[in-house]
This record gives structure tokens, C-alpha cells and sequence, in this order.
């Protein structure tokens, strides 16, 4: 038995013990950026792919008031070693890129009145 076979024996079982059906996975993709993946299937788990249902929230916003929580997404297809991957700034925002300090902003300069 070579030390490869050994390494991809104690990360399948390394995998199979964490990837359970039913559990959920939470982890800082960056500062203020909370994903949870709701495991739905770990059938294909030796391939390095489960089927979960990802909910991805800013949590600096949450604790705020500001947004509500989000419900988790549809199942679909996640490889493990995508999972974790984070594209937007190192200070989050929301998912898909916006802001909602921006946003807040807007609002509250569009409704004030100028001096004069």
C-alpha cells in the first residue's frame, strides 16, 4: 500500500464523517460573510461533489437589523473544493456584490433637503 492509497483512505474517511446527510456546514468566506451548507446528499462524496443547499448572508448586516435572514437555496451540486470560495472584497457586502450602506445612503441623501 503506497502513500497515496493512504492519503486518499483517510480522506475519504475524513470526508465521509464531516459530508453527513443532514447537517449543516457554516464557515467565514470573508470578514462580515457567513456561508451554511445544508448537506442534502452525500452519495457522490468519493467524487469530491455533494448536493446542499447554500444560504450565504452578511452577518454585520444581520445583527443590525438590516437584512432579514435568508432561507436556504435550492439543492444543487457543490464541489467540495469550491465551497468555500469567496469572489466579492475582503469586507463582504451582500452576495451578489451590492451594498447596502451604498443603498442606505442613497436614500437618506435623496430625502434631504438642501440648505438655501
Amino acid at each position: 500500500m503506497s502513500i497515496r492509497n493512504i492519503f486518499h483512505r483517510i480522506q475519504r474517511w475524513y470526508r465521509r464523517r464531516r459530508f453527513r446527510e443532514g447537517s449543516t456546514l457554516s464557515r467565514f468566506i470573508a470578514r462580515d460573510v457567513r456561508r451554511d451548507i445544508l448537506i442534502v446528499s452525500a452519495a457522490r462524496i468519493d467524487q469530491g461533489i455533494i448536493t446542499g443547499r447554500v444560504r450565504t448572508m452578511n452577518v454585520l448586516y444581520l445583527s443590525h437589523g438590516l437584512v432579514l435572514e435568508p432561507e436556504f437555496e435550492p439543492p444543487k451540486e457543490l464541489r467540495i473544493e469550491e465551497m468555500w470560495v469567496w469572489t466579492g472584497q475582503s469586507w463582504g457586502g451582500l452576495p451578489d456584490g451590492t451594498s447596502i450602506v451604498a443603498d442606505l445612503h442613497e436614500r437618506s441623501g435623496s430625502s434631504q433637503k438642501p440648505n438655501g
